[in-house]
């Protein structure tokens, strides 16, 4: 098994969720470490730098809120991170092995 398959492999038990994806750039939310944290992927990425993180909550209280840089998140990602903690999300699963062309 490839490095690149067993990160498709591992990064698939983070329960991701798929909020959009336009010409190849994937914005998910995910279970990582203790935390909900929404994210970006991209066809054709160096896959051992893993997820572009641009937020995390550790609980369903906007308060707890780490973003990457100011205004990194927008209340649209607060609210689907919440939704996300509370079981709540309607959003659909993602698939790692749907990225295109990964690089290690």
């Amino acid at each position: 098994m490839s490095d690149i398959q067993k990160w498709v492999k591992r990064s698939n038990r983070k329960a991701a969720k798929l909020i959009r994806s336009s010409l190849g750039v994937h914005d998910i939310v995910y279970f990582d470490k203790g935390k909900v944290r929404v994210g970006t992927l991209q066809d054709g990425m160096y896959c051992r730098y893993g997820i572009s993180c641009r937020g995390a909550m550790v609980s369903a209280d906007p308060m707890s809120l780490w973003q990457s840089g100011p205004g990194a998140c927008t209340r649209e990602d607060v609210q689907i991170m919440t939704d996300y903690l509370n079981g709540t999300s309607s959003l659909q699963d993602f698939d790692f092995g749907s990225i295109k062309d990964l690089k290690w």
